[in-house]
């Protein structure tokens, strides 16, 4: 069976990367990356949770969340193959191209390939359990299956769509209440992620002439 392994993210196939630049939207609330998302779960807390969400690179949120300045919940153990499934079931509803890479693996098998982790990884000599790879490979499963079809289509909408009823950038609805709510979290998904990927996403999208000097200035 073929092999591909996944590592760095400027290597190919680093979309697989939890520190790649894919920001996943999860109930109303802008995540940098999977690293971040998942590593926030590990505690209770809203305020170390936010603490990690607001890191400014994914290793900083993994280094947060190695810390025990804040007590870990007490099922983590049981939890975390959850949470990782779905960060990485999220990501890759949210950006076509890491499905786009995942359906072009094949039937190869997935690994993360580093010393540095035996559980996620392969621990670097294929001891490792290699558990991000495994999920990889059931959520490209699924793809195949169809059955991310409805999380597909809900990649988090733009303002102008989610929102119609503020008609401009200017309009006070995204100075206040549910509209500024939303604006400023869909702005934080937009801005962390690469250009190729800002133009995929807006290919999905018809924007109003009105928002697109507005969208320029965006990060």
């Amino acid at each position: 069976m073929a092999v591909i392994h996944f590592y760095r993210t400027v290597d190919p196939f680093g979309c697989f990367s939890n520190f790649s630049a894919h920001p996943i939207f999860v109930e109303g609330k802008a995540w940098p990356t999977s690293e971040h998302y998942f590593q926030a779960q590990k505690f209770l807390t809203l305020e170390a949770r936010q603490k990690i969400r607001s890191a400014g690179t994914p290793a900083l949120a993994a280094q947060l969340g190695r810390s025990r300045n804040n007590r870990i919940r007490d099922d983590w153990e049981k939890v975390k193959d959850d949470i990782m499934r779905f960060a990485v079931r999220m990501k890759a509803a949210q950006h076509s191209d890491v499905r786009e890479a995942l359906q072009s693996t094949g039937d190869a098998a997935i690994v993360e390939h580093t010393k540095n982790d035996s559980y996620w990884a392969d621990g670097g000599d294929g001891t490792g359990k290699n558990m991000l790879g495994l999920i990889l490979m059931e959520i490209r499963s699924e793809l195949a299956a169809g059955a991310l079809g409805d999380l597909v289509s809900c990649v988090p909408a733009p303002p102008w769509i989610e929102h119609p009823q503020f008609a401009e950038p200017s309009d006070l609805g995204w100075r206040m209440g549910f509209g500024q709510d939303y604006m400023e979290e869909w702005i934080k998904w937009y801005s962390a992620m690469s250009k190729a990927n800002r133009q995929r996403y807006l290919a999905l999208f018809r924007m109003p002439t009105y928002w697109m000097d507005w969208l320029s200035r965006v990060n």
